[in-house]
């Protein structure tokens, strides 16, 4: 009859024997394998027969029998009782998986050492899942590149290496894509990232650090940094990246602006390199885009100035500090003023007088333009419900504006607040405006038109697609750029633009205002054409709102008799009396 433990071994032996997720056998103290169970054979790949007797150091990688990892095992569990760890081990077939690793020594009844006892898991799936998770960690989802953490993290340890090596930050902001991305869709968008991306990649050395930081901009960290390198990688991205790109089977181009700080004339640290890198690109866009500029300190003090406007310009929008002039419009042919365009004026607290192309567009990249163009709607359809019956008044429209369906609301309760009619409140917008969110910009338009607004495209001429948006868009006035009134008499070009303008005006039965017109012999030139509306110095600088009572008493009890039918133009949904 068997004893009491030799059923015990035998229940044991059962039990290890038929468990198929951990590979569980004995070892003798040199290493041999002692008995194999069906988890070692499913893990392994081997059956009992083939490695029953043999060193159980064949199932190490070359390397790490090579460094003794086996025999360091088996001399921590006989010391310690117990030895743990997780790497990379071979099957049968050389194929390798990551494992977990527990070797217990095994002393018998007498505590004599007799050998050990191995249990292994493959835990190969949990780790690709934690490298998995590691990696999306540290890396940018979309296009696979390092993460601003990353990179930032990558720039501190090439700057605390010390090896004598200077580092450089580039730091690339792509050209027109925000259009592409809202007229052909946020996918069309993505894989042009993407491809951007691999280009970006397949020009970076084994110690560059290729990143993207978030939107459109990229960065990639150079070493060596030696100034003829980092100037010739940085034409080279230049030339890939203006490159024509498919996306969809359509053609797409797209350039880019390069910031560049070099370390350590640009800063020692890594927040302080990416923020000089971004200083530079700062300037490269200023300067005419698609070009590169090295940090200078210079551009501190040009940011800080930039600041401090920011700064000031919140504080004007919650202290009423902004005010309209007004500059008057009039026929051509009769000199009647017909309305006036409203301008914004900064009365700074100060005195200082900045110039509206100095601080809109920090206020619209501030973000302030929608709440100072509320007030400006709301201010100048106020005063020009004062005016005469027949004057209209003109707004300029900001990109941030046409971005936001807010701006039908503010149309809205400036006309309901003044009680001015739609037809005297003309808004002016621009290509370059629209061409930021093409899509939205026309609904609302279209629903602008609807309400009965006018519609004037400014600076017309200039634009590249100018056809284009008269074809498109809901437009009742084109406004000729003053570049072209300045030619008139002296560049035949110019003169021959203006007619032909007016001439599609009139076929299309748009109003037509030509900008810009400061001579007599310009005027003279002009009231020639037929239904024509003229602006410029030459009959009015803007003016306060306190100083137009005098101009237009003036002007109104003569307009009647001064205007024939051929002088009054012909607009879709305009009053012939306008």
């Amino acid at each position: 009859m068997p004893n009491r433990r030799d059923d015990a071994d035998i229940m044991y032996r059962l039990l290890v024997q038929g468990v198929t997720d951990y590979a569980i056998f004995m070892l003798s103290p040199d290493g041999t394998v002692a008995n194999w169970n069906a988890g070692a054979q499913r893990t392994k790949g081997y059956t009992a027969e083939e490695i029953v007797g043999r060193n159980f150091a064949r199932f190490y990688a070359p390397e790490d029998r090579a460094a003794g990892l086996p025999e360091q095992g088996l001399r921590t569990a006989r010391r310690d009782g117990r030895f743990e760890s997780e790497g990379w081990r071979l099957r049968r077939d050389g194929s390798r998986f990551w494992a977990q690793v527990v070797i217990d020594a095994i002393h018998d009844d007498d505590g004599c050492f007799i050998g050990f006892a191995k249990v292994t898991r493959d835990c190969t799936e949990r780790r690709r899942s934690e490298n998995r998770i590691q990696h999306l960690a540290g890396h940018d989802p979309l296009t696979d590149l390092a993460n601003r953490a990353t990179l930032r993290q990558a720039l501190t340890e090439a700057l605390a290496s010390g090896t004598g090596e200077s580092c450089a930050v580039l730091y690339i902001d792509l050209d027109r894509f925000k259009p592409i991305n809202d007229t052909l869709g946020h996918s069309v968008g993505d894989q042009l990232l993407q491809e951007v991306a691999r280009r970006l990649r397949r020009m970076a050395g084994a110690q560059d650090v290729v990143g993207r930081l978030g939107g459109d901009e990229f960065a990639l960290i150079l070493r060596p940094a030696d100034p003829h390198r980092v100037a010739g990688v940085a034409r080279q991205i230049l030339e890939a990246l203006n490159q024509p790109y498919t996306v969809k089977k359509m053609p797409i181009r797209v350039g880019a602006s390069i910031g560049i700080a070099v370390a350590p004339l640009a800063g020692g640290d890594a927040d302080i390199l990416l923020r000089n890198a971004d200083l530079a690109l700062y300037d490269a866009k200023k300067e005419g885009r698609s070009r590169y500029s090295f940090y200078e300190p210079a551009m501190g003090d040009s940011v800080a100035a930039r600041t401090s406007l920011e700064n000031a310009l919140g504080r004007a929008v919650a202290r009423r500090e902004f005010v309209l002039h007004y500059q008057p419009i009039v026929r051509a042919r009769s000199g009647a003023t017909i309305g006036f365009e409203a301008l914004l004026r900064w009365r700074r607290p100060d005195a200082v007088a900045p110039s509206p192309a100095e601080f809109v567009p920090v206020a619209e990249e501030a973000g302030l333009m929608p709440e100072i163009g509320a007030w400006i709607l709301a201010e100048a359809c106020r005063e020009a419900a004062t005016w005469p019956a027949h004057l209209t008044v003109a707004v300029n429209v900001s990109a941030t504006q046409l971005r936001s369906a807010l701006f039908i609301d503010a149309v809205e309760r400036a006309l309901a607040a003044s009680g001015l009619p739609p037809h005297r409140l003309e808004l002016e917008i621009t290509e370059t405006a629209v061409l930021q969110n093409r899509e939205v910009a026309l609904g609302l338009l279209q629903r602008l038109r609807a309400l009965g607004v006018m519609i004037a495209l400014d600076d017309f001429g200039t634009g590249y697609s100018s056809l284009s948006f008269v074809h498109t868009f809901p437009l009742t006035r084109l406004k000729i750029d003053r570049s072209f009134v300045h030619g008139l008499g002296r560049d035949p070009q110019a003169t021959a633009i203006v007619r032909a303008i007016i001439g599609l005006s009139r076929s299309l039965r748009l109003a037509v205002t030509a900008e810009g017109v400061e001579t007599e012999e310009q005027r003279r030139l002009l009231a020639k054409e037929r239904g024509l509306d003229l602006q410029g110095y030459l009959f009015g600088r803007p003016e306060a709102a306190a100083r137009l009572d005098r101009t237009v008493e003036l002007r109104r009890p003569a307009r009647r008799a001064a205007l024939s039918r051929d002088d009054r133009p012909s607009v879709q949904g305009q009053p012939e009396a306008a």
